[in-house]
């Protein structure tokens, strides 16, 4: 498994391709909400100096694990576009 490495517009933009929808703000951090398999999930991402040009590997994991959706997925999405519309309800 490579390392993803994206920037904040393409952690959103993936979120929204997945019908994830901004929930709330604090600060930096934006919340987005989303339902995978189902399920409500919500997922942050970091729009600051440090993070906003790449995201830290611990943010991307941690929207991984947040989010319901399978790394593959993420992979996927990052070389081809691919969304598995299946999963989302």
């Amino acid at each position: 498994m490579a390392r993803l490495k994206w920037s904040y517009k393409k952690f959103v933009k993936f979120l929204k391709d997945y019908k994830f929808n901004r929930g709330h703000t604090r600060g930096s951090h934006f919340y987005y909400n989303g339902k995978i398999y189902g399920e409500d999930k919500v997922v942050q991402v970091i729009f600051s100096n440090k993070e906003k040009k790449c995201q830290s590997i611990r943010t991307i994991n941690m929207g991984i694990k947040n989010s319901g959706i399978l790394r593959e997925y993420f992979e996927e999405w990052d070389k081809n576009g691919e969304v598995h519309d299946e999963i989302i309800y």
